[in-house]
Formats: C-alpha cells, structure tokens, sequence
C-alpha cells in the first residue's frame, strides 16, 4: 500500500469522481484507476460504488476513508516539522488564493529569506479557498491564505475548527475594479454598476460569476444575460488582456495604485461592492510558533498593513 494510493482515495471520495480526482491532484485519469484497482484488489474490499452519478464509498471503504485521511495528514504533518528544522535548508509551502498583492506578501517574505545565510525552497500553489483550506488541513501545505466573505465568516470558522486549524486575519475590504485609465468609466469616482455590463469583464475560470457577484460584490445581485464575459485560468493573464482587451475591467481586493508598476492601470470604487470581504491565514493549531510559519505570517501581515490601502 502506498501514500499516493490513500491519496487517490481520499480525493476521489472528495471530488466524487476520478475525473475530479484527476484534475485536484494534476494526474492522468487513467493512472489513478489502475492504482485505485490495484489497492483495493491487495485490502481486498470494494471501496467505492461506481454510479452514475459518481463515485459512493462502500460502507467499508467510509472506514478506509476515514483512516486513510489520518495516515496521510499525519504523514505530511511528519514531513513539514522534520523539514522545517533543517538550518540551512528551509522547506516550505503556502496555498494561496489568486490575489496579486498576497503573491507580492510573499515575495516580501522570501526576501527577509535572503537576508539569512540558509538554503530554501517555497512551494507557492495559487489556488481557490477550497483547496487552500483542503490543503492546509492535510499538511500538503504549511500555511494558506483564503478570502472569505463576512456574511459566511461563521461558516468558514466551523470549517477551520473541523480541521484543526487556526486563522489570522490579514486585512478586511470591499471589492475594487480595475481598468485602464482610458476605459469610460474611468472618469467616475464612483463607477454605476449598471454601466459595467456594456463592458467585458474578466473573471477566473473556475469561479461562479452569479456566486462570486452575490457573495463578494452585492448579495442583491440579479444575473443579466446581456453581458459581456472573459474567462481564464491563469491570473497572469488577467493582466495581460485588461491591457489587450478594449474597455475590460476586473474586480480586484483594494491595493496602492503604484502597486501596478505605474502602467495604465487605475483602481476604481464602486459602492455596489458593499460585501465586507477578509484575507485570513490559516495554519495548524499550534504551529504558529515554528519559526518559519510564524515568520511568515509576520511577514504577511507586516505587508498588508504597509500596502492596502482604505481598509
């Protein structure tokens, strides 16, 4: 039996397929069946129904589940405390929402690294809350960092707890939009929401456009088919079609306008975005006194209080 294969379990159990499975973990669909066949051919069980509506653990592939859960967090626990304490060469992973100014608090961070004499290797994973929080939570990563909405905070803190881990808040905010200083809407110093729909929007691929306008905009948002919409999957690109895509905006977490390297770039309020929206790190419950996580966090919140601007 091998950790990959209780991994495989574990996230096919949570995705609820081996699709899912296949594209959480960055594998080839085929590989994860082979080895989900081979283990439960060795422990001979069945631990899943194949369904047509997915993949239902048996009854006693729930039991597999549940140790198999505490095996590998357990075992990525043991890998970050061992790696940890090696002097001179520093192991470390943060999962992080996609946000340019907390990639930026990182780099911050791997700076104070440089300042010491020791060898690293940061593992930075831009990712969704979610799997932020799925990650922190099994070890995969040391620390992450989740932007939760203040009407779901209690929900978020029930989750956390579950998952034995603790939180930090870094800044709270109201969403901002960014476009160019040639957009239209430009000239406003309270951009109309109803004027946004006349222009492309860019947004994230993989979130929700009605669930992310209702939870981190305005909960009173109605979805409009008369819209003009940009979907990516790489945050780099954002930035790269805001500057190609003529009159494109996106919603942005509030950052000093020079934080752009001085492009044509300007940050825009909109009194729509009315959601009270935090930036948390989350972390292992008594971790936060290892060095490098409470180095980190410092770091972070150093950065925040520096930088973000109309808190």
């Amino acid at each position: 039996m091998k950790l990959q294969q209780l991994e495989y379990v574990i996230a096919i159990a949570q995705e609820g397929s081996i699709t899912g499975a296949a594209k959480k973990l960055y594998q080839a669909q085929p590989n994860i069946s082979i080895a989900l066949k081979e283990l439960e051919n060795k422990i001979g069980i069945q631990i899943f129904w194949r369904t047509s509506s997915g993949m239902i653990l048996t009854p006693e592939g729930e039991e597999f589940f549940q140790r198999a859960k505490k095996i590998v967090t357990d075992m990525h626990r043991l890998e970050a405390d061992y790696s940890s304490k090696t002097e001179k060469n520093i192991s470390f992973k943060v999962a992080a929402t996609r946000s340019t100014y907390i990639t930026a608090a990182i780099g911050y961070w791997i700076n104070r690294l440089n300042e010491t004499k020791n060898n690293y290797n940061v593992r930075f994973m831009e990712t969704n809350t979610h799997q932020a929080i799925e990650d922190t939570g099994i070890g995969r990563a040391d620390i992450g960092i989740i932007r939760v909405p203040a009407s779901q905070s209690g929900l978020y803190a029930k989750q956390l707890t579950q998952k034995n881990l603790s939180q930090r808040t870094l800044t709270e905010f109201k969403m901002k939009l960014l476009m160019k200083s040639t957009h239209p809407l430009a000239k406003y110093d309270d951009v109309p929401f109803e004027e946004l729909k006349k222009y492309p929007e860019i947004i994230h691929g993989d979130e929700d456009l009605n669930i992310f306008r209702k939870t981190y905009i305005n909960p009173d948002f109605v979805s409009s088919k008369n819209e003009k919409m940009i979907y990516v999957y790489d945050r780099g690109s954002k930035f790269s079609l805001l500057n190609t895509v003529e009159n494109a905006y996106m919603w942005i977490s509030p950052v000093p306008q020079n934080h752009f390297g001085g492009g044509d770039l300007v940050i825009k309020n909109c009194s729509y975005a009315c959601v009270p929206t935090s930036d948390i790190v989350i972390y292992k419950k008594g971790s936060e006194n290892e060095t490098l996580v409470k180095s980190c966090m410092d770091s972070l919140t150093e950065f925040s209080e520096k930088l973000l601007i109309n808190k």
